[in-house]
């Protein structure tokens, strides 16, 4: 079975002139990232793409992990331990696999922030749910925490998401801010500030020298376009929802930063050559 392409990564004349700009990067579809993969078998033959290679690998990767996790499953259940614990099964960050012409992390887009959440824990439920609802990587503390019936953290940025499982939580965010700052080591990926809500995703390209931003930003409407393959941001109707969005933005960033400081590195562009060996 051949690997495609996403359909999004070829569908670039609305977004920002850097995801084309780093196509041929170690974080683009075109890279070396793919060619780097020595040790994988000859597919040439078939036709097969470096890409492809790279993307049944990462596959395999997963499926190791499941294989892990069902034989802890099944130890936990041999040994009568099960339903005393709390299965916590996620990841530290999305991955872009081809869409919008990316590979990699860091970026504000929808496959590089979502990670799975999947929760067992029968105290908490009597039968399985899905809940639609926007937990962070913040979340896991205070929700650990708590369900473990230990002391709450004095401060922390994440909430416990216990009440939200077992009673609902109709106070619960509805958006929230992230953030990612340009790196020389990985110059691939300018400074990112962006706003997601259950229905908008707001995306801004600060320079870093408080000048104007350096690349146009971007706006979806996650509702009827979950997969961003419509750009907004230019589009008059939305002016008013990119203010409301902006304005929320300001805000959050604000409250994150000791002082409302936002403080980042200089964005020096989009640049083409390899990280260090040490850390690829």
């Amino acid at each position: 079975m051949r690997v495609p392409y996403p359909e999004t990564a070829f569908q670039l004349g609305d977004k920002p002139k850097w995801i084309s700009q780093r196509l041929s990067t170690w974080h683009g579809i075109y890279g070396p990232l793919f060619d780097w993969r020595k040790d994988f078998p000859d597919t040439s033959a078939s036709g097969m793409l470096n890409f492809e290679k790279m993307v049944r690998a990462y596959w395999g990767t997963l499926l190791s992990v499941d294989d892990s996790v069902g034989r802890l499953y099944a130890y936990l259940e041999k040994t009568g331990q099960l339903d005393n614990t709390l299965f916590i099964f996620t990841s530290d960050n999305g991955l872009l696999e081809g869409e919008h012409g990316m590979v990699d992390k860091r970026t504000g887009h929808e496959p590089s922030l979502r990670i799975p959440l999947v929760v067992r824990y029968p105290g908490l439920t009597t039968t399985a749910k899905t809940i639609e609802a926007q937990t962070l990587t913040l979340d896991f503390a205070s929700s650990i925490l708590e369900i473990c019936g230990a002391p709450p953290l004095p401060k922390t940025q994440g909430r416990s998401w216990k009440n939200l499982v077992t009673n609902g939580d109709p106070n619960w965010r509805t958006s929230w801010y992230y953030e990612y700052n340009y790196e020389k080591q990985f110059p691939y990926t300018p400074n990112v500030r962006a706003l997601r809500t259950n229905e908008w995703k707001y995306i801004r390209y600060p320079h870093g020298d408080g000048s104007a931003d350096k690349h146009m930003a971007e706006l979806y409407h996650l509702k009827s376009d979950p997969g961003e393959t419509t750009n907004l941001i230019a589009d008059e109707k939305h002016k008013a929802t990119v203010a409301k969005l902006k304005k929320e933005l300001d805000l959050r960033i604000a409250e994150s930063h000791p002082g409302g400081k936002d403080k980042m590195p200089m964005d020096e562009g989009i640049k083409g050559e390899l990280p260090d060996e040490k850390i690829r």
